[in-house]
């Protein structure tokens, strides 16, 4: 047992413990993990865990940065101001904290993983393995986007499985740009954690002595699908046997294969198989959609599809970590609005609130250090990895034609995005109809119909943290050029009814930084809310615009200044003390 900072990691059970609370943990990141903790103090270079953790494999770097920040969110590592895992640019990285060996060994977990709003769905999978216990083969796939909890939803499900059921459980992983490398990779990475039960090696030897054997032929030699089938089989014979394969949308064709053998054949086995993947990477071409709908039209396959969470879920949520009985007013209300019920960005939301400082206890009761109306919350820190990990799949017009959408807001029309990049709208619509098809960053959200008689589509992006990083990520300059067409464009459709759009005029032209015209956009806006009896809202567009002449020139400004404090004298009786 290695101890470090407040965890100890069991190699030998591969987990990792934060003083009595098991963390999960897939096996890769662990992997990882395992390595860097054995070699404290010194560099570890890309090529030596690359070499360590696949060998005779070629991987991806890149899958090496993945591992780390999904190590860092869960040691809660800064990596600015790393405690524990410092990155070496271009060459590798450095455990830092001191490592020791403990021989205790930990308690067993007090009580059950629990999470929130997934009772349904633990139920189903708890129903499936009682059936398979009986002699009925099952296979569920479990989809959901990135972070909506399938890898939490398992390792729940897995230790009350293990624990009340008595059924055995392996896990594989596949692994991003490695699909095809290696034939049937997740799955041997699963078989191969039997290694410490005698009769289960036995029977992989027997089965599989390629693999198992006393003299494993290291890859030389593939097994066939026969082999592989007979040794599963024969592994949940006496017992039920829990078989987790988790990222099919990367995993290798001979493992589909395997799945799609498994799923089909004669014979009881008390065999449960759950297949994860997220459906954003897999397009109608890819193979495990042709063999799921298969699976599914000869009822040999279920599946369970994990939406986000709803505001009691993030309600109980916070509660849980929070361990009180009471929430400050609209907290939930809040994270769920920010998170819009996705587990991880939920998760992360409230860890940005507890660092910032922004949600604090005093007397045993937990409040808010800044009224909600005034915090701006941004993209937090655990979620920049993902975020760009995403968006770094897009092509490069993929990303300018999002970039363009983010100009309006997470619901935006295609003819503004068109205004934007002064391209042609219906090519514009075409090429979100194609996003909308293959990714799950963007949705069709309906048509709309413009003053001059035609339609729009208008399109709303999957989360509002996708469209926060890519309206950040585009130079200032070129964000105030596209503002600025937009706005042109607003002007141009609804001529000569101007005040209808006055607010949103406002808003493009400040963001351009064309001051003059969003103090005339401001002071119309201005007029349409005193005509409906809003006092309180005219007085504060005026306020505001009077707070953008600070940016004009001194001859400028003086004179719009004048006209403004007229307007507010015409449309309120104020005292030179408000006026001020």
């Amino acid at each position: 047992m290695k101890r470090f900072g407040c965890f100890q990691l069991d190699a030998a059970n591969e987990c990792l413990w934060c003083e009595e609370k098991q963390v999960p943990l897939a096996p890769k990141p662990f992997a990882v993990l395992r390595y860097l903790v054995e070699n404290p103090q010194r560099l570890v270079t890309h090529d030596e865990l690359l070499d360590a953790l696949w060998p005779e494999t070629y991987v991806q770097p890149q899958v090496l940065r993945t591992y780390v920040l999904e190590l860092r969110k869960l040691l809660g590592d800064d990596p600015h101001e790393p405690q524990f895992i410092q990155t070496v640019p271009k060459r590798g990285y450095r455990f830092l904290s001191k490592v020791t060996t403990v021989r205790q060994d930990l308690p067993e977990p007090s009580e059950e993983l629990h999470i929130v709003g997934r009772d349904a769905e633990l139920e189903k999978l708890a129903a499936d393995l009682e059936h398979a216990a009986k002699g009925n083969r099952k296979l569920i796939f479990l989809t959901g986007d990135a972070g909506c909890g399938k890898t939490t939803l398992i390792d729940a499900f897995c230790a009350r499985a293990c624990s009340e059921d008595g059924a055995r459980m392996v896990r594989g992983q596949s692994v991003e740009g490695f699909g095809g490398k290696e034939p049937f990779y997740p799955v041997r990475e699963a078989l191969g954690q039997f290694s410490e039960q005698e009769k289960a090696k036995e029977i992989l030897a027997r089965h599989l002595p390629c693999w198992f054997g006393k003299n494993p032929e290291n890859g030389t030699r593939v097994p066939g699908l026969g082999e592989i089938c007979e040794a599963v089989e024969s592994l949940a014979q006496s017992e039920p046997l829990l078989l987790v394969l988790e990222d099919l949308h990367w995993a290798d064709a001979s493992t589909l294969d395997l799945i799609s053998a498994l799923a089909r054949r004669r014979g009881n086995p008390r065999l449960m198989m759950v297949a994860t993947y997220r459906p954003a990477e897999v397009d109608g071409q890819h193979p495990l959609m042709g063999l799921k709908e298969d699976l599914f039209t000869r009822r040999l396959c279920c599946e369970i599809v994990l939406g986000p969470l709803n505001r009691k879920a993030v309600s109980d949520y916070l509660l849980q970590e929070l361990n009180t009985n009471t929430l400050p007013g609209g907290l939930a209300s809040f994270v769920h609005q920010h998170s819009e019920g996705n587990p991880l960005f939920m998760a992360a939301t409230f860890e940005h609130l507890r660092n910032q400082r922004l949600l604090l206890s005093k007397g045993g009761k937990w409040h808010l250090a800044t009224p909600l109306a005034e915090i701006e919350l941004g993209i937090p820190d655990g979620l920049l990895g993902m975020i760009d990990l995403q968006l770094g799949r897009l092509s490069e017009s993929e990303r300018r034609l999002l970039e363009a959408g983010s100009i309006v807001g997470t619901i935006f029309p295609a003819w503004a995005a068109a205004a934007a990049l002064k391209e042609d709208v219906l090519d514009v619509e075409d090429g979100y109809g194609s996003l909308a098809r293959r990714t799950r960053l963007l949705n069709a959200a309906g048509q709309d119909e413009l003053p001059d008689g035609t339609r729009s589509s208008f399109y709303v992006f999957a989360h509002g943290l996708f469209r926060e990083a890519l309206y950040a990520g585009q130079p200032a300059a070129r964000r105030a050029e596209r503002h600025r067409r937009v706005a042109e464009r607003l002007k141009s459709l609804f001529a000569g009814s101007e005040a209808s759009i006055a607010s949103e005029l406002a808003q493009h032209y400040e963001a351009a930084g064309s001051w003059k015209e969003a103090i005339e956009a401001l002071c119309l806006a201005a007029d349409v809310a005193a005509s409906r009896d809003a006092d309180h809202a005219a007085r504060e567009l005026l306020r505001h615009a009077l707070d953008l002449s600070e940016n004009l020139k001194a001859d400028e400004r003086e004179a719009i200044e004048r006209n403004l404090l007229n307007q507010m004298k015409k449309y309120f009786e104020l005292t030179p003390a408000q006026l001020a």
